[in-house]
Order: C-alpha cells, then sequence, then structure tokens
C-alpha cells in the first residue's frame, strides 16, 4: 500500500514539475528553429535505410500511417517496448519528427552526434527538465512532429505501464494535434534485458490512431486528456499484438 502511495505521488510531482515548467516556458518567445535543406536531406536518408532495415530484420508493418498530418504541430504519443521504437514510429510515414532521447545516450560522443542530427532532444533521467520541455515546446510551435513516450522507460515484461499526464499540458500550449501510436513486436525483437536484437523471428506492428485535434480536447484538463489518449493507445496496442507477427 504504501508503495503503491509512494509511486502516486511521484506521478503526481512530475506531472506538477513538468505542467509548471510548460506553463513557464510557454510565456518565452521560442526562436523559430531553422530547418535547413541538407538536414532534411540528411534525415530522409537516415530515414530511408533506416525503414530498409526495419523491413528487412524486423518485416515492420505499418497501419494508418496517413493519420499522422502532414503539416502542423503534431504530438505523437505511443507507448514505448524497445530501442528501435523511435525508428520504427517514425519512419511509417514521409515527415520529419523529433523525439526525446535520454540524455545519458549524447555521452557517446559518436552516437550523441547521429541521434542529434535526426532531431533528438536531449531529457533529463528524472523525468522531462526544463530544458527539455522548453525544446520540445519550441518545436512544436515551429509546426513540427514530436513523439514522446509517457510510459517514461521501455517496457520490462511487454505490457503497457502507467502513463504520466504531463505531455498533454505541452499539446495545448502549442495547439497540437495528437496522434495516438502503439508498437507491438519490439519488444520481443528487442527487450531491455537483451544487449543484441533478435532479427527475423518477430514481426514488428506500428499503427497510428485517429488524430485528437484542439477542438477535441479544449477545455478537458490533462487528466481527461491523457486518459483519452492511453484508451486509444491501448485500444490499439491490444488490437496489434494479436495479429500474427510472421510473414504472411
Amino acid at each position: 500500500m504504501s508503495e503503491d502511495l509512494s509511486s502516486q505521488e511521484k506521478k503526481a510531482e512530475t506531472v506538477l514539475r513538468t505542467s509548471c515548467a510548460v506553463n513557464k516556458v510557454s510565456k518565452i518567445n521560442p526562436k523559430k528553429r531553422a530547418v535547413t535543406r541538407t538536414h532534411a536531406l540528411w534525415y530522409h536518408f537516415c530515414q530511408g535505410l533506416s525503414y530498409l532495415l526495419l523491413k528487412l530484420f524486423f518485416r515492420v508493418k505499418y497501419i494508418n500511417s496517413k493519420n499522422v498530418p502532414k503539416t502542423g504541430p503534431v504530438l505523437l504519443v505511443s507507448n514505448h517496448q524497445s530501442f528501435i521504437d523511435p525508428p520504427a514510429i517514425g519512419c511509417g510515414y514521409f515527415r520529419m519528427t523529433n523525439f526525446l532521447a535520454r540524455k545519458t545516450l549524447f555521452k557517446f560522443k559518436p552516437f550523441g552526434k547521429l541521434i542529434d542530427s535526426v532531431d533528438a532532444i536531449p531529457l533529463e533521467t528524472e523525468g522531462l527538465g526544463f530544458q527539455g520541455i522548453k525544446e520540445t515546446l519550441r518545436r512544436l510551435k515551429n509546426n513540427e512532429a514530436v513523439l514522446i513516450f509517457p510510459e517514461g522507460s521501455r517496457t520490462c515484461d511487454g505490457e503497457l505501464a502507467e502513463f504520466t499526464s504531463g505531455y498533454a499540458s505541452l499539446a495545448v500550449k502549442a495547439n497540437a494535434v495528437i496522434v495516438p501510436a502503439a508498437i507491438a513486436g519490439a519488444f520481443e525483437a528487442f527487450p531491455r534485458t537483451k544487449k543484441l536484437p533478435s532479427p527475423f523471428k518477430p514481426r514488428v506492428i506500428v499503427e497510428y490512431g485517429v488524430p485528437i485535434t484542439p477542438d477535441a480536447y479544449q477545455g478537458k484538463s490533462d487528466d481527461e486528456i491523457c486518459r483519452l489518449v492511453e484508451s486509444q493507445i491501448k485500444e490499439i496496442y491490444e488490437r496489434i499484438r494479436r495479429r500474427p507477427k510472421t510473414k504472411k
């Protein structure tokens, strides 16, 4: 009972800290981020290469990619199964997408430079720090797409973990469309307990849900928005995890 209470207190503290930080940075007029042609070409090269590798080794399948808007601020919200989640989810459509990555991943310079070059946003280990929130909101207000994992870390058992609702404030402040998404098969392909992936055996499936527009969540609290998004992700996940993971 005390552990459950402690977990709830930590969740409430994280949500409160995130909401306060969002309110603080939303008052700052963010400087527009310029996306050069060279940067876009490099991103799409990496995206195309990742798509080919995902198809070859994990037989990735995409469902309803058209649900991701081609323009405007978009917050993609998904469950988190594996290291391969960001490229697996971001390769299902042509649009460039930012994603959050633990700040510790940037410490190994070659890898840090690589993920930075494909629009990763450094994330403090203990929840979303001020700088991470500021940069995420900046990119959303720049009409970009951002992928987040509200579970906070990769699943330990393949099941969905508890979601935090702090991300809802980002969507509201940026007037962004929220796209719920789910990924299945990535846990079997590359669980957090393994140092190397297991290719060919599983099939990774990604489905994008119906977009939730600002008009749809207007007037709702952060918790209400989170419950709406979470319920859609759970529904999608339960549907795709039952699909055959072998190639037809």
